[in-house]
């Protein structure tokens, strides 16, 4: 109990009132789960963007059998541990781990590179393309340029080339 003056300065006793959380129903504790796991850390980002290249590397050597010098197979087949053992006794089995680790770590590297896709891709429906026939004139004056170039350099060389042999003749 608390004692407190009222309005007419007459001390009253009055009792603490606690206060009561509300309780969260299944579908607001759902919605905070959710809230937490799709928060973005930029840690996560840059840890997922170190490990898929190796995780990509590491498939490549299960695959090949081979690391550096050191040849895989006679080890990841006979290291008497019965997981390691099951994915590696025999040749399609070490293929296809080595291929799921190189798919694993591609489908990271594309999950990491959407959200600097996908702004392009409404830029990229902003562009005003060429028509088939701009593309077709434009197209043929590249190719004619560089025709002219392969030109231009040819004849540098034939008429270049008697003098760079009589300076090499010195």
């Amino acid at each position: 109990m608390a004692l407190k003056k009222d309005k007419d300065e007459k001390i009253v006793k009055t009792k603490k009132v606690k206060k009561v959380k509300p309780v969260m129903t299944p579908e607001e504790k759902h919605g905070r789960v959710m809230e937490i796991l799709k928060k973005e850390y930029a840690f996560e980002n840059w840890l997922l963007a170190i490990l898929s290249p190796i995780l990509i590397l590491y498939g490549i050597y299960i695959v090949t059998g081979k690391f550096g010098s050191v040849n895989l197979t006679t080890i990841l087949g006979n290291s008497e541990i019965g997981i390691i053992d099951f994915f590696f006794e025999t040749d399609l089995k070490r293929i296809l781990t080595g291929s799921f680790l190189i798919l694993v770590g591609t489908l990271v590297i594309i999950y990491l590179a959407i959200p600097f896709i996908r702004p392009s891709i409404s830029e990229m429906k902003k562009v005003s393309w060429p028509t088939g026939k701009e593309l077709g004139i434009d197209s043929v004056r590249v190719f004619g340029f560089l025709i002219f170039l392969v030109l231009v350099f040819m004849l540098y060389g034939f008429a270049l080339d008697p003098l760079f042999k009589w300076i090499y003749s010195l």
